[in-house]
């Protein structure tokens, strides 16, 4: 395996934001007289806003209007962005670092806006060679289209590309689009990552990185 580039989610991955997402979607909903538990919301990683909402309400059995889906999906951003606090993941940061110094290409894919993408990368110590997010594609995870999009803006194959994910729904996007997908346990347990190509604890992450971009798998 020769990997030469790689990407890396956002959103639990790079920056531990997960919990506040989920504590925002937890409280539009509830806002309008519908509980569910965090785990909904957690497997459901990835997913554009409101196809996220469409379709936890598919699987309640409830019928929503666009009225309804457009309420919640503006409250849960005002709520994310009036509450969000947020720390980088210390061991994806180190990691960051190490790939800049020896060049490789590195790219973030994450369906959050750009807005908030911009203002969390601009605090990192790394430049990015790609950023796609959530307003740059149609069809978010676990389409391929995110990472396709990431893969088509550089010349390497899909199957020299390493992702870094943390969620079901992007391990899917990430494997439909051809690429080697790292897993990594920060917001689930392994047993909803098994569609990835390796699970692994986020302390040993920049050795599994390392070992892949070398060749040492």
């Amino acid at each position: 395996m020769s990997i030469k580039a790689v990407c890396f989610d956002m959103d639990g991955v790079i920056v531990d934001t997960m919990r506040h997402h989920v504590d925002a979607w937890r409280h539009a909903f509830s806002e309008k007289g519908y509980d569910h538990e965090e785990l909904v919301f957690y497997l459901r990683e990835g997913m554009p806003g409101k196809k996220t909402i469409k379709d936890v309400f598919n699987h309640s059995n409830v019928v929503a209007n666009e009225e309804l889906i457009e309420s919640i999906y503006v409250q849960k951003r005002n709520y994310f962005k009036k509450h969000a606090q947020y720390d980088f993941i210390e061991e994806t940061v180190s990691t960051l670092k190490v790939l800049s110094d020896e060049e490789i290409p590195i790219a973030v894919v994450t369906g959050s806006r750009r807005e908030f993408v911009s203002e969390v990368l601009s605090k990192l110590p790394v430049t990015f060679d790609i950023i796609v997010t959530g307003d740059d594609v149609k069809e978010g995870k676990p389409s391929p289209e995110p990472y396709r999009l990431a893969m088509d803006r550089h010349p390497f194959k899909p199957s020299e590309w390493l992702v870094v994910e943390n969620a079901p729904l992007g391990i899917q996007s990430a494997k439909r689009a051809g690429a080697f997908c790292l897993a990594v346990e920060t917001t689930l347990d392994k047993k909803y990552l098994g569609e990835a190509d390796k699970i692994i604890s986020p302390k040993d992450l920049q050795y599994h990185v390392k070992s892949l971009v070398n060749g040492m798998t």
